[in-house]
Parts: C-alpha cells; sequence; structure tokens
C-alpha cells in the first residue's frame, strides 16, 4: 500500500508545490503552515503588483539594551493579503528603524510604518547558538522572498529601510 502526501493547500484554493514543500526545512514548513487560512505567495505577489507596490525586506543586527541584542526583520510596502501573512507568523507593525542602536519606534508612525520581527539573544550567549539562529532567520527569508515581487532582490542585509 502506498501512501498520499496530503499538500496543504491554502484558501485560495492553490496546492502547496511538493517540490518547494520537500526541499524546505522544518521553519520554513512551519511558516507555510501558519499562513495557510491566506491566499498562496503567488496570489499575493500578484496582488501587491496590482497596487503597484514594492515590499522590501531589511534583516540587521540592533542592540536593544546594554546585554540584548536582536537580528531584526522588517518589512516595508505592505498591504493585505501580505499583512495578514506577517501577522500571523508574528511579525507587528512599527515605525521604521534609524540604524544598529535605534529601533523604530510607536505605531502611530504611519509614514515610515513597517512590519517588524525580532530574534533576541543576549549579548553573552555562546556563538554557535547565535549562529543557529541566524540560520533560522535565513530559513524565514527563504520562504518570505516567496511573498514578494522582486523575490531574492527584495531582501537587504545590514541596511535600513530608506538607505538601501
Amino acid at each position: 500500500m502506498s501512501m498520499v502526501q496530503q499538500l496543504p493547500h491554502y484558501i485560495c484554493g492553490h496546492y502547496h508545490p511538493l517540490e518547494a514543500y520537500q526541499q524546505s526545512d522544518d521553519h520554513s514548513q512551519t511558516l507555510c503552515w501558519s499562513a495557510m487560512t491566506l491566499p498562496c505567495p503567488s496570489c499575493c505577489v500578484q496582488s501587491v503588483q496590482t497596487l503597484d507596490l514594492n515590499p522590501q525586506v531589511y534583516v540587521n543586527l540592533q542592540q536593544l539594551s546594554p546585554s540584548l541584542t536582536a537580528f531584526v526583520i522588517e518589512v516595508s510596502e505592505v498591504s493585505q493579503p501580505l499583512d495578514g501573512v506577517l501577522s500571523l507568523t508574528g511579525y507587528v507593525q512599527r515605525a521604521a528603524s534609524i540604524d544598529e542602536l535605534h529601533p523604530g519606534g510607536d505605531i502611530f508612525d504611519l509614514p515610515n510604518a513597517v512590519w517588524r520581527k525580532e530574534y533576541w539573544f543576549d549579548n553573552d550567549t555562546e556563538p554557535m547558538h547565535v549562529v543557529a539562529l541566524l540560520r533560522h532567520l535565513k530559513q524565514e527569508m527563504r520562504w518570505l522572498e516567496t511573498y514578494l515581487p522582486q523575490g531574492v532582490r527584495a531582501i537587504h542585509f545590514a541596511d535600513f529601510v530608506g538607505t538601501a
């Protein structure tokens, strides 16, 4: 008897591609499953393009306090349904960061609004754990690029909104 693998399908009716699912790591698969109640990446890209938006992702290392650092992801030019995907996967709306020492401010700073997610770690964390966290972050970027019209070209490391 052979087993039939049931692939997840999105609310738009599209199925997650088998090849992409088999090549995904655990974190990417978890993110994919959490967004099943919304349109698929292709439908999100079409929606964003219809609105003539160009979402960009900025990944940085920021000092949040003297003893706490975080890998920070900020996504600009977000609209529906991408905002729902980000919300379901742990992002919150904030003002964009200025630099490594000045994280984004209040959500009410609408001209500079971004969707933000932080991965915190103590400054004394062993390097192998920070490297593991960085791998986790890179997996998330591979998943997120499928929702962006420019794909991987829309992901910027060590740049900030307005400086790329």
